[in-house]
């Protein structure tokens, strides 16, 4: 986001603890997320620092008019949140059309391999203390239902999951050029079988 030199739009700000440090940075951050409660979260963050954030309430696949960006930046594998080719070309063509020229767009996604289905299918785990979680796969629809609870409350969700053959294959189908793919953060290479990957594409 430094290098960029900004504006960062993020996708999926969800509670800010992305999008507030790169406001720290000295980069102007446009977070948007479906989630009134999870904006609150952010604007609760941010608001000690007085940092150059602006929050919106909307649904990624239903872009408003941002204006352009140097960086778009969809972090913890908010694009799961799509459920079909079309959800994510029209998500994907949205952001390509903010970006600035020569802009980047980044994110991260999972693709699970048989051996973390059968590890985890439709068995509570405690993923952190008091933190229990639940993964319920359909490797043949590659779709997961994802509960977590904690003391008396639970909630659930529903995401979808791609190969990075296909994510590879639709970055170049809305037009993406200089596409990179990793096996993580640290920009150790996307192996076979890899169960994450991260990627960095340009306009």
């Amino acid at each position: 986001a430094v290098r960029s030199g900004g504006p960062v739009l993020e996708l999926g700000v969800g509670s800010g603890r992305v999008a507030v440090p790169t406001a720290l940075a000295g980069v102007r951050v446009v977070g948007v997320d479906s989630s009134p409660a999870m904006l609150e979260l952010a604007r609760r963050r941010a608001k000690p620092h007085n940092v150059d954030l602006r929050l919106l309430e909307a649904d990624m696949r239903l872009l408003p008019d941002l204006g352009t960006f140097a960086l778009v930046t969809i972090p913890f594998r908010a694009l799961l949140h799509l459920s079909s080719d079309e959800e994510r070309r029209g998500l994907l063509t949205a952001v390509r059309d903010r970006l600035e020229p020569g802009g980047m767009l980044a994110f991260d996604v999972f693709h699970p391999d048989a051996e973390d289905i059968a590890e985890t299918h439709d068995r509570w785990l405690e993923r952190e203390p008091g933190i229990w979680e639940r993964a319920r796969w359909d490797a043949a629809a590659r779709e997961l239902e994802l509960s977590v609870r904690t003391g008396e409350s639970e909630a659930s969700m529903r995401l979808w999951w791609l190969d990075p053959d296909d994510w590879r294959r639709l970055l170049g189908e809305v037009g993406f050029t200089d596409v990179e793919a990793y096996g993580w953060f640290d920009r150790s290479p996307l192996f076979p079988g890899a169960v994450d990957s991260v990627w960095i594409a340009r306009r």
